[in-house]
């Protein structure tokens, strides 16, 4: 049976996300009398656009900001900033709003520690990683991302610094800096399209390197340590399914001290996220506009914002 607090609670957000994108049309497209008769329909309407996907993304900050409970599940409708919404009507034109928790995933940017030096344990996950959801060729790839991240010139075996880069056809510099995007694995050695592809729904460039086990997927799961067993992650998995974890005191007596001691071998398990990305892509008559921000949940930043 649904719960009637469920409902009221999709109720509001709903009437929340259509008062709050009518406010940001009437407030930041009131300059559209102003704007000259020469311009051309398109261009109005991908205006209107952008301003339109714009307000979902503080739509989906506000959702953000109303979830209070001890725990973030990605996968329950209870949790109203999962919720999502789909081609919802607002003033002339439609809005469709995502938040995706990237705390359920592998931040390559840790690599690499404070210090400059290879953070052994996370590299380890990244190449298993690697193996399982098949890219070209692992050892390369991770050796290449880890020279492309740390600050000094010294290659690890099966890396390249600089001196690989600027032999290249088309020569450029290595970063020898933290990523600012995923598609930035592109310029590293040994990262092809198809391998960023696969890597895509599993890795960030957020996050303290904490793993909200709600939300990880099973092929992080199974690379967060090389003694976790396969049945316990699918185990695990199908707990996400079904009812959200709520400690890790919880998590424990549902998969048994073994099997949560190699799990949290590291202490860097979590029930809660703190960095999300909201996508909000609106259309208006001929005009389409994305808006992708990072969001940290616990101090309301903006961390980020791409349009596209």
């Amino acid at each position: 049976m649904t719960n009637p607090r469920n409902e009221q609670g999709m109720v509001l957000l709903l009437v929340l996300v259509v008062t709050t994108l009518l406010a940001v049309l009437l407030s930041e497209l009131a300059f559209s009398t102003l704007v000259d008769l020469r311009l051309t329909e398109t261009f109005r309407d991908s205006t209107r656009a952008y301003h339109l996907a714009k307000g979902g993304v503080t739509v989906g900050r506000m959702a953000l900001q109303m979830d209070r409970n001890s725990y973030d599940a990605a996968h329950h409708s209870a949790e109203y900033w999962a919720v999502g919404v789909q081609n919802m009507p607002v003033a002339d034109g439609f809005v469709s709003i995502e938040a995706v928790d990237l705390d359920g995933r592998l931040n390559l940017n840790r690599a690499v520690d404070e210090l400059g030096n290879v953070n052994v344990v996370v590299r380890d996950r990244l190449l298993r990683l690697a193996e399982s959801v098949g890219i070209t060729n692992p050892e390369q790839m991770v050796a290449g991302l880890v020279d492309w991240i740390d600050g000094d010139d010294d290659e690890q075996l099966a890396g390249a610094e600089e001196r690989y880069y600027q032999t290249l056809p088309k020569p450029y510099h290595c970063k020898n800096a933290p990523l600012d995007t995923l598609d930035e694995l592109l310029l590293v050695r040994g990262v092809e399209v198809e391998d960023l592809k696969r890597l895509k729904p599993h890795v960030t460039i957020f996050g303290d390197g904490k793993l909200n086990v709600n939300s990880a997927s099973g092929e992080v799961l199974q690379a967060w340590d090389a003694e976790v067993r396969e049945d316990v992650v699918e185990g695990l998995v199908a707990m996400q399914k079904e009812a959200p974890i709520e400690s890790l005191s919880m998590l424990k007596e549902k998969l048994g001290v073994e099997a949560f001691s190699a799990l949290n071998r590291q202490l860097d398990l979590a029930v809660t996220s703190r960095f999300y990305e909201i996508r909000s892509q609106a259309l208006i008559g001929d005009g389409t506009s994305t808006v992708t921000a990072v969001i940290d949940k616990t101090a309301n930043n903006l961390l980020m914002q791409k349009v596209n």
